[in-house]
Parts: C-alpha cells; sequence; structure tokens
C-alpha cells in the first residue's frame, strides 16, 4: 500500500502543506535538493511553507514512475512560477520510500533550482 502520488503531487501544487504533510511518516527524511535534510514533519512543515513563499505557483507533471518493492522513483517536468511573473521549468527526479502503512518516510528531491533564481532576463 502506497499514498496516492498525484494526489499528493496535487497537493504540493496548490501549496497545500497539510495536504503533503498527510502522506508523510512522523520520523519523515526530507532533503530537497542540495540543502540539509530536515528530520520529521515539524521541520518539513516549516521548510516547505518557508520555500512556498520564494516562489508564486508551480506544477508538477509526472514523465516516469517506477516502483520496486517500498520505492518508488519518479521523474517531472516542474515548472515554478517566478514572483516575477515569468515561469522557469526545470527537470527533477524524487525518490521516496514508503513504510508499511503507505506513508513515506525518506523523501529526496534532486533538482537545480538556480534557475528559478537567477536574475530575470530581459
Amino acid at each position: 500500500m502506497r499514498c496516492n502520488i498525484e494526489t499528493m503531487f496535487s497537493n504540493i501544487d496548490a501549496k497545500d502543506v497539510d495536504g503533503f504533510l498527510a502522506n508523510l511518516a512522523d520520523n519523515v527524511v526530507f532533503q530537497f535538493a542540495n540543502a540539509s535534510p530536515l528530520n520529521g514533519k515539524g521541520a518539513v512543515r516549516e521548510g516547505v511553507a518557508s520555500f512556498y513563499t520564494s516562489i508564486a505557483a508551480l506544477s508538477h507533471e509526472i514523465t516516469g514512475k517506477w516502483e520496486v518493492g517500498e520505492t518508488t522513483v519518479l521523474r517531472f517536468k516542474t515548472v515554478y512560477t517566478r514572483h516575477d511573473g515569468n515561469d522557469v521549468e526545470v527537470p527533477c527526479s524524487v525518490i521516496l520510500h514508503h513504510i508499511e502503512d503507505g506513508r513515506i518516510d525518506d523523501y529526496r528531491i534532486y533538482t537545480d533550482l538556480s534557475p528559478v533564481f537567477a536574475p530575470a532576463v530581459h
């Protein structure tokens, strides 16, 4: 049994922190790109909420999904809308580990966000 990945990413794209957190185990380890890992749902709540303030919007399109045992690997086309209104598309991969009840206890995001926060090109 696993959480519903599509629903979870709909929550992420809606910036619904609580909806996202419902998919995570209490002791989750969450790492976004090259940032230090966050341990536990409280730390993830703070980190994700803070990240959401740095962008106007985001959307994920799943372009690949592989499941082996308790692990799910996802490939995305992710579009971030900056506060200046510009959209920036970046590739992204996510590795998830699920515990018996389907929640995620290890969540790793691999992407390069530097284009999202680079100065706008005119």
